[in-house]
């Protein structure tokens, strides 16, 4: 059978119009790349010129094998500071130091000028019962360092309050000098942890130290954190408290 040529072009033109039997799915798009996570560089401490002329002047607290007034080991201390006059450009910077242990023994800390027989600053506790890394913030203690001033600070464990000769101390020193010219602009916006770094190239020792710890407590279970700090603490040989600093369990 024949069909006329008008019956054949309508029959053909209804099938270029007609809708598909299946509706093609639309194109997923692509998935958004994940920025990768930016790695920060490992904190190099570069000590100030004066450094060399200037070793010796940090004192570790050895127990020498005696014991509290409970009979406990006394801990090792260490104030965590380079082995020479290390900077601050802060007029209200935060001490750090490690205590190995526990302790019953009381504990002073003290912060002085120099020829001044009176410390500037002086704190007693009845028992030295923290262990692992702690601070003193001089700007809760209102005390403000002066420019171009050599400070000593003194951790002590106080064995026997009647024969102080007994005490366990460590000590640093300190000094407030102004920043290099540029720093406050690259530390405008910089995280903590990056601040360290700046810290630490500008030979300004407890600014950096004072920033990783910063960090740190802002993130307490960052590994890489608590790396990079016992890194630096490792550079001016820190050993043991930088090892502590890197176990899984902290106080």
């Amino acid at each position: 059978m024949k069909f006329p040529l008008a019956s054949s072009l309508l029959w053909v033109c209804a099938l270029c119009i007609a809708p598909p039997l299946f509706a093609a799915e639309p194109a997923e798009a692509p998935a958004a790349a994940t920025p990768p996570v930016k790695k920060l560089a490992p904190i190099k401490y570069k000590p100030p010129m004066l450094a060399a002329e200037k070793i010796g002047e940090r004192i570790s607290g050895g127990t020498r094998g005696g014991t509290d007034a409970a009979g406990g080991k006394l801990p090792s201390i260490d104030v965590l500071t380079p082995d020479h006059v290390a900077l601050t450009s802060q007029a209200q910077p935060t001490l750090f130091w490690y205590q190995s242990a526990p302790s019953k023994a009381g504990f002073e800390i003290t912060l002085t000028e120099p020829d001044k027989a009176k410390p500037l600053v002086k704190v007693d506790l009845a028992t030295a019962e923290n262990a692992g890394i702690r601070a003193l913030s001089l700007a809760r203690q209102k005390v403000e360092l002066q420019p171009g001033v050599t400070y000593r600070w003194n951790i002590a464990l106080v064995v026997d309050k009647a024969n102080r000769s007994k005490d366990v101390i460590a000590g640093g020193k300190i000094k407030r000098v102004a920043a290099p010219a540029g720093l406050e602009a690259k530390l405008a916006g910089a995280p903590p942890a990056e601040r360290a770094n700046l810290y630490a190239e500008a030979g300004l020792w407890y600014d950096a130290l004072q920033a990783i710890s910063t960090a740190i407590a802002a993130d307490p279970g960052s590994a890489e954190l608590h790396q990079r700090r016992a890194a630096l603490l490792k550079e001016v040989g820190l050993g043991e408290p930088a090892a502590a600093d890197q176990r899984p369990a902290r106080d």
